[in-house]
This record gives structure tokens, C-alpha cells and sequence, in this order.
């Protein structure tokens, strides 16, 4: 048994079903109680009624008068039972599911968190291993200028991977927590996506990445976040994408608007995924590529505090098209 499978064994959840049959269980007893107390007091009320008819005197003048108030007094009694017990079942059902709704979101986020912990433990153990044995390789052994350079720069991509992980893991406990404050300055964007293209140019120089950038752009904003939430689109557009295909980064203006796309040509993303792939932890169905689930998710936080929008759509030809909208509540 490998250690993935004995971390899932150790961190797996216990099925809440157990938990759902007690809950209903409670609520159905909750329920058949106030339906036994109902017809306990219906009961109840009609033998009174019955028992004060009973002492009427018929002789008495005002009998029917009496006979009148008493019915009058049970069916009264009767339609405040019958009003209560509704109101009350009403209350306890919505209650009920709510309840149920929170509970199966407790467990839901409890999943969610337990799958991350699987993945930072694998985000965090591939890199850290890849530049031991690099590392290693390099004090150990006598290798050419060309060897030692692929050793040096597969060691740097492994260092920037932990970096962009640290630094998402850090800024989304931040803007959870409400404690990150937004810095704004006003920057060129077009140089902004120039570099951070660049940047992954010169950390994958074996992968196919262009820009298509209208020059002079300028935004007011967070420049860190910004830069995270690049870093974010581009680096799973390298992740979800062949070695051979396009990453293209794309910046034009649109009226008074600022578009910024990501394109990649990978396999895209399906259409029971999509409506999720920006929920925290959340990475898609088929699991095949590694990840923790909150590239997206942070970086869609971040594009929200700058009041823009980001949205996903299909490529022309293949794969998918991330695309910020800065609103011209930050533009100059």
C-alpha cells in the first residue's frame, strides 16, 4: 500500500448516513409527538364540550344561548389546535431542512478540505523531492555545463511552483479573513502582461507562449494580487495544455472596458465542471492533473476586490479562454 492510500485510509471521513438517520429520526419523533398531542387536546376538548352540554338545564331559558357558546368555544379551540400544529409543523419541517442543508455543507466542506490536505501534501512533497534529488545529483556528480544548467533551471520551476503555492494558500487566508488590504497604484497593464509572459517564457523555454497585447493600458490596482492572479491563469493553462500547444495571452480594450484572456489549447473543461470551477478546492471531475483547487478560486476572489469580472469560455478551435474584465471603476 503506497502512502497516499494510507493518508486517505487515516483522513477518510466517516459516511454521514448514520448521522442523517438519527436527525430524521429525532425529527420524525418531534413530529408524530405533536401529532399525538394534537389529537390528545381534539380529544380532549370535543369530552369537555361534551360534559358542559351535559349540564345544561333544558328547562333554563337561555339553554340554547348556552348550547350555542359551548360549540361555538370548541370549535374555536379546535381551529387553534388545528392552526398551531400547522404553524408548528411548518416551523420544524423548514427547520428540519435547513438543518439537513447545513449539515450536508458541513460534510461537504469537511470532504473538500480533506481532498486538499491529499493534495498540498502531493503539491508540496513533488517539488520539495524533485529539488532534493537535484540538489544531490548536482554534489554528487560531475556533469557537464548543459546538465548542470537543465538541473538548475528544473530546480528554479520547482521553487516558483512552491512559491505561487505558498503565496495562494497565504492571500486566500487573508481575503477570507478580511485582514488583506487591497494597495492600489496605477500601472501599465500591457507591460504588466508582457512580463508576467515573459516570466513563464524563461520558466518553460520548451513551451509555446505568445501575447497579443494593445500597448498603453493602464489600471489602478493591486499589483501583487494581479501578478497572483496572472501567475494563477497562466499557470494552469501550461498545466492543462500539451507541450505543443498555444498559450496565448491577450489584452484589448472594449469601450470602457480592459479584457485580459488567457487561451490555452488543452482538452477544455466540461460542462458539469464548469459551473464550479471557480468553488474553492474544487478541480474538475477527472482528477487527472494534481493541484490543490485554489488557483481559480483565488484568483477569481482577487479580480472581484478590483470590482471585475472573470469568466471562462471555449476557445475557437480547442480548450478553454479565461478572461479578466477590469470595470472602469479602475481605469484612469
Amino acid at each position: 500500500m503506497n502512502p497516499n492510500e494510507v493518508l486517505n485510509r487515516k483522513f477518510r471521513l466517516k459516511r454521514p448516513q448514520n448521522v442523517y438517520f438519527l436527525y430524521w429520526f429525532l425529527l420524525t419523533y418531534i413530529l408524530g409527538a405533536l401529532l399525538f398531542w394534537f389529537i390528545l387536546l381534539n380529544k380532549q376538548n370535543s369530552e369537555l364540550s361534551r360534559y358542559r352540554l351535559g349540564m345544561i338545564d333544558v328547562n333554563d331559558v337561555s339553554h340554547q344561548e348556552k348550547e350555542n357558546r359551548i360549540l361555538r368555544e370548541r370549535n374555536s379551540n379546535a381551529a387553534e389546535y388545528i392552526g398551531q400544529g400547522i404553524t408548528f409543523i411548518l416551523l420544524i419541517g423548514v427547520g428540519g431542512v435547513l438543518v439537513s442543508q447545513a449539515i450536508s455543507r458541513q460534510f461537504q466542506q469537511a470532504r473538500q478540505q480533506e481532498h486538499f490536505m491529499m493534495a498540498i501534501t502531493h503539491e508540496l512533497k513533488t517539488p520539495i523531492a524533485i529539488t532534493k534529488l537535484n540538489l544531490e545529483t548536482l554534489e554528487k556528480r560531475t556533469l557537464n555545463p548543459e546538465q548542470q544548467q537543465k538541473l538548475i533551471r528544473t530546480t528554479i520551476q520547482e521553487a516558483n511552483r512552491l512559491n505561487l503555492l505558498c503565496n495562494n494558500m497565504l492571500f486566500a487566508n487573508q481575503i477570507e479573513a478580511g485582514v488583506y488590504r487591497v494597495e492600489e497604484e496605477t500601472f501599465d497593464l500591457s507591460e504588466f502582461a508582457e512580463l508576467r509572459a515573459s516570466d513563464f517564457k524563461s520558466r518553460f523555454p520548451s513551451r509555446n507562449i505568445r501575447t497579443d497585447l494593445q500597448p498603453g493600458l493602464k489600471v489602478r490596482g493591486d499589483l501583487l494580487l494581479l501578478q497572483l492572479a496572472v501567475n494563477n491563469l497562466l499557470d494552469n493553462a501550461i498545466k492543462y495544455s500539451a507541450k505543443e500547444d498555444l498559450v496565448l495571452v491577450r489584452l484589448f480594450e472594449a469601450g470602457k472596458e480592459i479584457h485580459l484572456q488567457v487561451v490555452d489549447e488543452g482538452p477544455g473543461i466540461a460542462q458539469k465542471d464548469r459551473e464550479r470551477v471557480f468553488d474553492k478546492y474544487y478541480r474538475g471531475s477527472s482528477g487527472k492533473i494534481k493541484g490543490t483547487g485554489l488557483g481559480l478560486y483565488l484568483t477569481r476572489k482577487i479580480i472581484q476586490a478590483h470590482h471585475g469580472v472573470i469568466k471562462m469560455k471555449d476557445n475557437d478551435a480547442r480548450g478553454s479562454i479565461f478572461e479578466i474584465i477590469l470595470k472602469k471603476e479602475i481605469l484612469n
